[in-house]
């Protein structure tokens, strides 16, 4: 991973995250979505402090450990997933407090969003502990990795991505926001499946024709439908 993106990692995200728990703070009296948004901010803030500057774990690695015989050059994909996660976090609360009302904000929509936001962070933490060790915030492959099929990976083959997507799509829900779903429709997906691209071209050059199979057998996202 670059210097660049560590640095964000690192030092920008950290910032980031409490500005998204101080806004979380801020709708929580009116809206109970800015509980996520506390809850996310605080704990990202709190593992990168706890993984890296106390335990030094470099957390954008698989701890499988081995040999890199794949990965991705540049980091262009973490930029595009980056911006927009932070343009379909930030922008429905800022929008909620903000902006004229465009949808419709009841507690209807602010219950459904939840139950999104809940569903894709299940689902986010059983895809992250199927992974285990193999787990990397940068694509790269080890000769020592294998090919994880368990947990969610028996029925999609990207359910962290799927996570991200229920998160954002509940908090542009929860929080009525129009904005946080043009951000997802023009830059969280696009952002997501560029990425997803990239994973499945260096995970086909390392585990061929396993890898292949596993396309045919599974879905990218959606169990049954893509």
């Amino acid at each position: 991973m670059s210097r660049l993106s560590i640095f964000v990692l690192l030092v920008i995200a950290p910032v980031l995250a409490i500005l998204l728990a101080l806004l979380g703070l801020e709708t929580l009296p009116v809206n109970p979505m800015g509980a996520f948004l506390l809850l996310v901010g605080t704990a990202y803030t709190a593992g990168v402090v706890i993984v890296y500057w106390i335990r030094k774990e470099r957390f954008w690695e698989p701890l499988v450990g081995g040999t890199t015989t794949q990965q991705e050059h540049g980091n262009r994909s973490f930029s595009v997933v980056v911006c927009g996660m932070v343009a379909a976090f930030y922008l429905p609360p800022l929008e909620y407090l903000h902006a004229p009302e465009i949808l419709p904000r009841s507690v209807s929509m602010q219950t459904a969003g939840m139950g999104l936001v809940i569903l894709g962070v299940l689902l986010f933490i059983w895809a992250r502990h199927s992974l285990g060790s193999s787990y990397s915030g940068h694509i790269s492959v080890t000769d020592e990795q294998t090919l994880v099929r368990r947990g969610p990976y028996r029925f999609i083959r990207h359910p962290a991505y799927t996570g991200y997507f229920l998160m954002a799509a509940g908090l542009s829900l929860g929080y009525s926001s129009f904005a946080g779903l043009t951000a997802i429709v023009i830059l969280l997906l696009p952002g997501l499946i560029y990425r997803m691209n990239i994973e499945e071209r260096l995970l086909i050059a390392h585990f061929g024709e396993a890898y292949r199979q596993y396309i045919r057998a599974t879905k990218r996202l959606v169990p049954g439908l893509w």
